[in-house]
């Protein structure tokens, strides 16, 4: 009778399962990435004048012209009240509206209007 060998090492050994912890290993590493990347991106001030539900106004730098695809993106966590080059002016942006978009590879920077909302 061969010596049994454990559940671990038989799985270890497995090549579809080793492609399967790869993949999740993959994975992981590109959401702590976007975690650490989006560290920084909100400048300060951002979200300190809100109106009466808990929302404010942001400007969303991009390193591009916005296109489409971005627009879209962008509306689901706020209105756009217009663009100007690569900035996009975001209104009634909810804090949370502000971490998804921080984890956006493509944003560059998310800063507190100017000139007001």
């Amino acid at each position: 009778m061969p010596p049994r060998t454990s559940l671990p090492r038989r799985a270890a050994k497995s090549p579809t399962l080793r492609k399967i912890a790869v993949l999740i290993a993959i994975v992981l590493a590109y959401q702590v990435w976007l975690t650490v990347q989006a560290q920084g991106k909100a400048g300060p001030g951002v979200g300190a004048d809100r109106d009466a539900r808990g929302r404010f106004a942001v400007d969303v730098e991009l390193g591009f012209a916005p296109e489409r695809y971005h627009i879209l993106r962008l509306q689901k966590h706020g209105r756009i009240a217009g663009t100007d080059g690569h900035v996009v002016h975001l209104r009634g942006v909810a804090p949370a509206g502000v971490d998804a978009l921080a984890r956006e590879y493509w944003i560059k920077h998310i800063e507190a209007p100017k000139g007001g909302p």
